[in-house]
């Protein structure tokens, strides 16, 4: 009987159909008890003698893979695949999959709903309440301010089509441009300086590379308006979260919503600042969609065990 581990944390909690494909197809399962993302040691030893694993975004490293000789498919629920080390899974000949339904209808409107909480300051207001407190703080609109979108793939043209009501001015950094769409939706292309000058909101929907790493440091931070908000859903690490940090606190930015973190869970200093919204990588949580991602993963682990 092959082993089957879930790394990933709240599996088939909302449908019991992805667990029950599982079960169906005689695979002995076992499923991650911790509540949080696995660290290397805990990988190591929890995937020990395992055939396959529906993963999340806990780190599969050389130094993990190497140390799981019977691991044969890394079936991803989720669309990327920067926590993997594609180089050596390929070198041990680990199946590696994603799911093809994408996150973008939930992550954008998770997007969204960041941006407006920050403008009308909807989670100051609601903690007041709460604490007894009646204060009322000054808001500002979304509607035609300049919204800046850094990565225009299939999220950031989502997030295009979601926010037409606002009549936004659209503005639009990526190293690959679709002039159709562009045309079709009124966006403008332009470089990251321009863009991150010029808008008032600015949205991240960038795969993690290299490349994009660090890539909101300090400088770039500092080229944006004072009144300005930054969304990120993306990854983490594309922003550093020291100098976004000061930035917040000298209010050289007005506030910031972010969903995902350099290390996650998240305990850092920008838990301090009330013009900070935080969510705990919570972009694909839609139930309708987190459904529909299991059974898809569930069908590339079997599929991907199969072939072997």
């Amino acid at each position: 009987m092959k082993k089957i581990f879930i790394a990933t944390t709240s599996f088939s909690t909302q449908s019991e159909e992805p667990l029950a494909l599982l079960k169906s197809n005689n695979f002995q399962v076992i499923s991650n008890n911790k509540g949080r993302k696995l660290k290397s040691g805990e990988l190591i030893r929890e995937l020990s003698g395992f055939d396959g694993v529906i993963a999340g975004t806990e780190e599969y490293t050389k130094i993990v893979l190497n140390e799981l000789p019977q691991l044969k498919v890394i079936s991803r629920l989720g669309v990327g695949l920067d926590n993997i080390d594609l180089e050596t899974a390929k070198k041990l000949g680990i199946t590696i999959s994603k799911t093809k339904t994408t996150p973008a209808t939930a992550v954008v409107e998770l997007s969204l709903n960041l941006m407006l909480d920050i403008a009308r300051k909807i989670t100051n207001h609601n903690n007041d309440v709460k604490n007894g407190v009646w204060n009322k703080q000054m808001g500002s609109l979304l509607q035609e301010k300049t919204l800046g979108i850094i990565g225009l793939g299939t999220i950031g043209k989502s997030l295009v089509k979601l926010v037409k009501g606002f009549n936004f001015r659209i503005l639009a950094f990526d190293l690959f441009h679709d002039e159709k769409f562009a045309k079709e939706h009124k966006v403008n292309y332009c470089d990251i300086d321009t863009l991150l000058t010029q808008s008032d909101i600015v949205s991240i929907h960038l795969n993690l590379t290299a490349e994009t790493k660090g890539m909101m440091n300090k400088e770039r931070l500092y080229k944006m308006k004072p009144e300005s908000i930054l969304i990120n859903t993306s990854r983490g690490e594309i922003i550093d979260e020291n100098a976004l940090y000061a930035a917040l606190k000298s209010n050289q930015i007005s506030g910031a919503g972010l969903d995902v973190f350099e290390k996650e869970p998240y305990s850092g200093p920008l838990t301090e600042l009330n013009n900070v919204v935080l969510t705990p990588h919570i972009g694909a949580y839609a139930k309708e969609l987190r459904i529909q991602m299991e059974i898809e993963a569930v069908e590339n682990l079997i599929r991907g065990l199969n072939e072997e």
